[in-house]
């Protein structure tokens, strides 16, 4: 997820939010720094191959954001 080895900034939750394309990806990305987020993984190909990144949002929660091509019938947050 990019938080601390040492445990420390994690709740144990994560959130995820899948979306339609790698480009609302980035966009998402974007709007979560804008807001405030802390970029934890940058949004890029996942070794699964899929497209993502992680944030923790000014709450501190972990957002696990991602779009995977692969999958025609996923429910999409969007």
């Amino acid at each position: 997820m990019g938080t601390s080895t040492d445990g420390s900034g994690f709740s144990g939750l994560v959130l995820t939010y899948v979306v339609r394309s790698e480009t609302r990806v980035d966009e998402v990305m974007a709007e979560a720094r804008k807001a405030g987020a802390t970029i934890l993984k940058p949004a890029g190909a996942l070794p699964w191959g899929g497209y993502g990144g992680t944030f923790a949002d000014p709450d501190g929660y972990v957002w696990s954001l991602g779009h995977s091509a692969q999958g025609t019938d996923q429910p999409y947050a969007e």
